[in-house]
């Protein structure tokens, strides 16, 4: 039951009452007789000066008269303004917004709305009303043109999602026409539509999710994207969703409630950021330290620090470490970028407004700044003198929180330029309940460093910082643009941040949310002044990314396009006779970047079985420079080296050791891995990939996490061969080898079941024939022929020749390597040392006698 009716509300009346033309607009009525009475009252003062040209006593008389009118109007419509703002506050609710949206059918839902939307809502019942024929039934349409219309603060979301609003508001006048025309002429036993019911209800839970106690405008409005059909095709058209028209909505929501804060100018926060309220918290000398130190408390109360966004949780268990009574000291752990220091700068402006904990109110957050300590200090010694004295003026002023920043450079180690092992000087004093002390480190910090000192690692409470969610980053996105609006004369659309979180989310791995977003802004602020482009939108965020990785995104272009519709032809210039494997592997490269694929692990990831020598490692050279660009995108590792598991900290890396695999990955996330020979690692090695193919991550050695979703993973075995060849003997189709190939190496517990499960196709590679080897012959010959033609040398190939090298090189259990030595060892060697004895000049011309393999010159 939908349970919904204007008339039986107190806003209702209210709606009424502005629809008087003296309350209606008595706001701007007030505002322009004030300005007058201000004009004309000093042009009445002015009158009595003795300046030359003033005004005689019958004129001065008409200003003062007139200036009293416009005072009396300025006072009149302050009342009227005055009247309809309390006959608002008296509408307002005892019954709770929260039980409406539990149990809407027991409520009026319309005693829910706010001034604005009860105006839009009424406006549309009396146009409905209004038709000649019979009343119309009002929709979401409708209540969207209405919406519209009286509320031009709503311009601010269609400007930043780049919709043309001029364009949506005359499509919906022109159905408002198409309805009128279209009016049932039977009675209306309901007002509204199923459309304006569901955008109701929608907006009712947005209000209720967002703690407010009345459907506002910037409720309805995601509502309406949600669930009107013009709205819902103009979104689809700019290929924007309702989840954006939500964010621009809140981002709305947000600006409008600093810009009230800031009104609200007696208030402390304000007078605080002011600078014009002021405290001395000090309550002993700390001259040394202030020399050597940076005082965030100081600077918060002066200039203020960017809202913190997100890290609520790390804020308050540091505030619960600083007030124990023992261990009270906190070490932040976080990656580089994930907000580290803002938790600390938000520390610092709670403590300075007394919002934090006792033991942490009103307290100085200091930075001991040990760059210049070190660079004033001449020797060791001096430094640990120097940090005596500050350790002790810190525990005898009794209000100084100190942090150091990257921790770890201070901890153990050998010292060098910039960094001194503080350890000795500093753990005597974190056992002092006196003593609050912050460090800041990284995971790799920790590990390498400060977990080799158990000791001082022990008098810590850590504090581990993760990344903020996209919502968080996109808060401080919207913050940061306003003001880059404001320094670059730019327009920021709200699609190019979004495509900022989602491009950087997924390809920009070496840096942490939100350091990596804000960054990417800042650049492609940069690249569009220096093209002197007005806005930034999304295909700027696209080319940024692709020149900094090297990956192709954004829109697919038309040679990328026409490269993935014929990449089976284009690897079959270097592949022969294995058509399925080619096939698999490029319908899930173009699933991957369609981006169509649901799966989160790696673009695509194949185990390659078969002989040797038919092709496995040849198709993933080929892979890695038909699609990434080149072969040196492959990082290519040799399972046999990993047989133990105490080589995986090789593999994933380890406290001063990078890893094979994961450090790689890391400085080159858009690249083909090949894992040869992989049955011959160890089992707990494999363990390790499970996670990487299904969830496309890993975390290294470092606690660092890797991400492996631009990556291609192709694994090659050996296991099973001698099942393919007999299988392939007996004339068995593919699907028939595969099941006894994965019969064979599960019964042989060669591989698990869950581990083959991961890959997206377990690819047969079949053995090859003679007439395989001789095309596999000309694409050999052909290499050689290129590397010959870089020296002006022409290179013939023969029939014969390539006849020759099939029936030297044919063996079917090493397929064509064989035959690859065979090239090597008959013409490498003989145009080597032709070559070498200048027996060959540029512009001659070679053909190798398939006999004796000697060299046929033609000069040119």
């Amino acid at each position: 039951m939908f349970n919904f009716n204007l008339r039986k509300t107190n806003i209702y009346q209210v709606v009424l009452w502005e629809r008087n033309p003296f309350l209606k607009f008595a706001k701007v009525e007030k505002k322009l007789f004030w300005r007058l009475f201000i004009i004309v009252f000093i042009l009445f003062l002015y009158g009595f000066t003795p300046l030359p040209g003033n005004f005689s006593n019958d004129i001065n008389q008409k200003l003062l008269g007139l200036s009293l009118v416009f005072l009396a109007l300025t006072i009149i419509s302050g009342f009227g303004e005055y009247f309809l703002d309390s006959r608002k506050r008296k509408s307002e609710l005892k019954i709770k917004l929260e039980d409406a949206a539990l149990k809407p059918g027991e409520y009026n839902l319309a005693q829910f709305l706010s001034f604005e939307t009860a105006r839009a809502v009424f406006n549309s019942l009396k146009f409905a009303k209004s038709t000649r024929s019979a009343p119309l039934r009002v929709d979401s349409s409708i209540l969207f043109h209405f919406v519209l219309k009286d509320n031009t603060n709503l311009n601010f979301i269609f400007i930043r999602a780049l919709l043309d609003l001029n364009k949506i508001k005359e499509i919906l006048k022109e159905n408002l026409k198409l309805v009128k025309k279209q009016v049932n002429q039977k009675d209306v036993k309901e007002f509204f539509t199923d459309s304006f019911k569901k955008v109701i209800l929608e907006s009712l839970s947005i209000a209720e999710k967002k703690g407010h106690q009345k459907i506002e405008l910037l409720d309805l409005i995601p509502a309406l994207a949600e669930h009107d059909s013009i709205f819902k095709k103009t979104l689809i058209k700019h290929n924007l969703k309702t989840d954006d028209i939500k964010s621009i909505s809140s981002w709305l929501e947000k600006l409008e409630k600093k810009k009230y804060q800031k009104s609200k100018f007696w208030e402390w926060k304000n007078l605080l950021k002011k600078g014009s309220v002021a405290k001395e918290w000090a309550t002993g000398y700390t001259i040394t330290l202030d020399r050597f130190s940076i005082d965030l408390s100081e600077v918060a109360r002066t200039h203020g620090f960017p809202e913190i966004i997100g890290h609520h949780e790390e804020i308050e268990e540091i505030e619960r470490t600083l007030s124990k009574i023992e261990d009270n000291n906190a070490l932040i752990i976080g990656e580089s970028g994930s907000g580290r220091k803002s938790i600390v700068q938000a520390l610092a402006e709670r403590s300075i407004l007394g919002e934090s904990l006792p033991d942490v109110n009103y307290k100085r957050v200091v930075q001991l700044d040990m760059a210049t300590l070190l660079s004033r200090t001449e020797s060791r010694k001096n430094t640990e003198t120097t940090l005596e004295i500050i350790f002790n003026e810190v525990i005898t002023s009794g209000n100084v929180i100190l942090v150091i920043d990257e921790f770890h450079n201070f901890v153990g180690g050998a010292d060098r330029l910039g960094i001194v092992d503080i350890s000795g000087v500093l753990s005597s004093y974190l056992k002092s309940p006196r003593f609050q002390f912050i460090g800041i480190t990284t995971y790799a910090g920790l590990h390498k460093y400060i977990e080799q000192h158990p000791s001082i690692l022990s008098f810590f409470e850590k504090v581990e910082v993760s990344e903020i969610s996209h919502q968080d980053v996109l808060s401080i996105l919207e913050d940061l643009a306003l003001k880059f609006e404001a320094r670059y004369k730019k327009f920021i659309s709200y699609q190019a941040l979004r495509d900022i979180i989602f491009y950087s989310d997924k390809y920009l791995q070496d840096v942490s949310f939100p350091e990596k977003a804000t960054e990417l802004l800042d650049e492609a602020m940069i690249y569009i002044v220096q093209r002197n482009e007005k806005l930034l939108l999304p295909k700027h965020i696209a080319k940024i990314i692709s020149d900094k990785t090297d990956i192709p995104v954004g829109e697919v272009e038309a040679k990328e396009k026409e490269m993935l519709l014929n990449l089976e032809n284009l690897i079959h210039e270097r592949i022969i006779n294995q058509e399925e494997a080619v096939k698999e592997i490029s319908e899930a490269l173009r699933r991957a970047r369609a981006e169509i694929s649901i799966r989160k692990g790696p673009m695509g990831s194949f185990l390659f079985l078969g002989p040797t020598g038919v092709g496995k490692t040849e198709t993933a050279k080929a892979l890695a420079e038909i699609y990434f660009g080149s072969e040196d995108k492959m990082i290519r590792l040799d399972m046999s080296e990993f047989q133990n598991t105490e080589d995986i900290p090789r593999l994933i890396s380890s406290p001063g050791q990078e890893g094979l695999l994961t450090t790689r990955v890391r400085e080159d996330p858009f690249s083909l891995i090949l894992l040869d020979e992989i049955e011959k690692t160890h089992p707990n090695i494999l363990n390790l990939f499970l996670q990487v193919l299904d969830e496309g991550h890993i975390t290294d050695g470092l606690g660092r996490k890797i991400d492996f979703r631009n990556t291609i993973i192709i694994s090659t075995s050996n296991a099973g061969y001698l099942v393919i060849l007999d299988a392939l003997k007996r004339n068995k189709k593919m699907a028939e080898i595969k099941e006894e190939l994965l019969d064979y190496l599960f019964q042989e517990r060669i591989y698990r079941p869950e581990f083959i499960n991961r890959f997206d196709a377990m690819v047969v590679f079949k053995s090859l024939t003679k007439d395989n080897l001789f095309d596999i012959a000309e694409l050999l010959l052909k290499k050689v022929k290129k590397n010959l033609a870089k020296k002006s040398i022409e290179f013939l190939i023969t029939k014969e020749l390539k006849e020759k090298i099939v029936e030297l090189g044919y063996n079917p259990k090493f397929g064509a390597r064989e035959m690859k030595r065979v090239i090597q060892d008959k013409v490498g060697n003989a145009l080597a040392k032709a070559l070498l004895a200048n027996q060959v000049q540029r512009g001659d011309k070679i053909e190798v006698n398939p006999e004796d393999f000697s060299l046929r010159i033609n000069p040119y």
